[in-house]
């Protein structure tokens, strides 16, 4: 049997939350009940109660009891961290197979964050009527959700809803069913992440087959939450190196952007000792939407720039800015404790940057080189290539840098990368 979480909030959906647990109990399926409601006292039985939830945020139940709106946003936030508290050790001790929740939207809220907390090998369901509201797409997270429309209210039992939960049941004991008859990975080759776009995407392609023969490269495009995704499975260990050719969107941050991950950006590998080897494209540009602006108009106008189409625009940094950008990109790179290159393609960092264009501009590099190489550590190597980033002479030198600090860490399985041609 696997077990199967149900996160409600019994003192609105004790009736509901019940329905569905005998509906994945059917099924041949472990439902364990968390009890997410404050507001008041639960209508229905609780295998994790409210009063524990909130205890494990170090806070007692009956301060928010009563509904006063006035502590509404306390005990949210008080159950969320008590629910990933609690569950969070339950999965360490192997007991949980799957999460699902019913109910509006502020449940729906409550369990993503939650569910976004926890690993990506939990499947994640939410079924909730506020799936249709604006910003919904804010319940889909980097550990994955998924998320089911209630066509009606989750409250009070009618052949409509039944239908919704019975589905639901179904969904989520099939997800948990899928997750543990595909569980091959001792049988599957090792993985490496790779994060790329569509401006270095011949290099992308180049390193996928020479690789692809002896690894199972899984590329990430960077755009920022998938680039959390990417950093989250690191975290999870599936990988046992990275190729990290976008790391861009620390840049975005800095300068608000359109394409920011999160704060821990070239972070995460590092600090779990996993090889990686770094390049740099369009760390020296920010990405932004359109809006037809004065504003945008006068950023166009003092900076280079390159016009992707009527949505989205490229603005290159100046020489002085790139450099500051080298000490915040040379920060995150300090915390690596495995074998990390930063291989620079001096001849341009995106496909469009190419020698005899305006966009190329090689003091940026210079500056932005010895500005990195004046903060990084020694055990970081930086190494310069006299080629584009979209050249099969970069893509080589990738490769060989893969070769070289997966082999320092004794990852992965030893493997010959097969040249082009």
């Amino acid at each position: 049997m696997k077990r199967i979480v149900i996160m409600a909030t019994l003192d609105t959906k004790g009736e509901e939350a019940a329905y569905l647990r005998d509906l994945i109990l059917r099924r041949g399926h472990e439902p364990l009940v968390v009890d997410m409601g404050a507001g008041g006292e639960p209508r229905g039985p609780a295998d994790i109660t409210a009063a524990e939830v909130a205890r494990a945020a170090g806070a007692d139940i009956e301060t928010f009891r009563g509904r006063d709106p006035r502590k509404r946003e306390a005990a949210t936030d008080t159950m969320i961290r008590g629910a990933v508290k609690r569950l969070r050790s339950l999965w360490e001790a192997g007991q949980v197979e799957g999460i699902v929740s019913l109910g509006g939207v502020t449940s729906a809220v409550m369990a993503s964050s939650v569910m976004k907390e926890m690993p990506f090998r939990i499947p994640k369901l939410i079924l909730t009527s506020g799936a249709s509201l604006t910003g919904a797409h804010r319940f889909f997270g980097p550990t994955g959700v998924t998320v089911m429309h209630s066509l009606v209210e989750v409250g009070g039992l009618n052949r409509l809803l039944k239908e919704h939960l019975a589905r639901a049941a179904a969904a989520i004991c099939a997800m948990v069913e899928a997750a543990a008859s595909t569980d091959e990975r001792a049988e599957q080759k090792p993985a490496v992440a790779m994060s790329t776009n569509g401006w270095v995407e011949l290099c992308a392609q180049r390193i996928l087959r020479s690789l692809e023969l002896g690894y199972e490269v899984i590329r990430f495009h960077a755009t920022g939450v998938p680039e959390v995704v990417m950093e989250k499975l690191i975290e999870e260990d599936y990988f046992c190196a990275v190729i990290d050719l976008v790391p861009s969107s620390i840049t975005n941050e800095r300068f608000n952007g359109s394409r920011i991950s999160w704060p821990r950006r070239l972070e995460v590998a590092g600090e779990r000792g996993i090889p990686q080897v770094v390049a740099p494209c369009l760390v020296n540009a920010i990405s932004r939407i359109r809006d037809g602006s004065q504003e945008e108009a006068a950023e166009m106008a003092m900076r280079k720039h390159y016009v992707m189409d009527d949505l989205r625009i490229l603005l290159w940094l100046k020489p002085e800015e790139l450099k500051d950008m080298a000490a915040v990109y040379a920060e995150k790179l300090n915390k690596a404790k495995g074998p990390t290159k930063f291989l620079i393609p001096m001849k341009g960092w995106a496909s469009m940057e190419t020698e005899g264009t305006d966009l190329y501009d090689p003091d940026a590099i210079r500056a932005f080189v010895d500005g990195l190489k004046g903060e990084l550590k020694p055990e970081v190597e930086v190494r310069e290539v006299d080629a584009n980033i979209e050249s099969e002479p970069f893509a080589e030198a990738v490769l060989a840098a893969f070769e070289e600090v997966t082999v320092a860490a004794g990852a992965c399985r030893l493997f010959e990368p097969q040249t082009e041609g």
